[in-house]
């Protein structure tokens, strides 16, 4: 599983795919009920077009990627969590998006030996691709083929 060429926010600039079926996002107040907002957000809007492996994957990943916003995009309460998630045939794709300081994607995905910071390596296993923009503030994003 690898990165696209072009990691761009292609959600947040309005555009992605011609064929998508459902775009949305979603504005959450940080701080530490975020990943739980955005476990919520998704459920409601995914749970009657996803499998029940692929909404479950999906949103571990969302939980993980809020997480690392709040906790490294120091996303507190004053702040914004972007979640923008788009549907097409076979495939999803979720851009979460702070005004954090960003960070450069790891050439070495691998498990941290001092224990946590394990979210490299749940992108790396459980998506099809992800990449980091820095556009404006931080956008993770990611995609995954899904299920037929």
């Amino acid at each position: 599983m690898s990165a696209l060429p072009d990691p761009a926010g292609f959600l947040m600039r309005d555009s992605w795919r011609a064929d998508a079926v459902l775009t949305h996002k979603v504005e959450l107040r940080g701080g530490p009920d975020a990943p739980a907002q955005a476990r919520a957000s998704l459920a409601r809007i995914l749970g009657g077009r996803l499998g029940g492996l692929d909404l479950f994957d999906v949103t571990v990943l969302v939980s993980e990627v809020v997480t690392n916003a709040v906790r490294h995009g120091n996303a507190g309460h004053d702040e914004t969590v972007i979640v923008h998630v788009a549907l097409a045939p076979g495939v999803l794709r979720v851009e979460v998006c702070d005004q954090g300081p960003g960070f450069e994607r790891p050439d070495v995905i691998g498990a941290r030996p001092e224990g946590g910071g394990n979210g490299f390596v749940l992108l790396e296993r459980m998506s099809s691709a992800w990449g980091v923009a820095g556009d404006d503030g931080t956008c993770v994003w990611f995609e995954r083929e899904l299920a037929e």
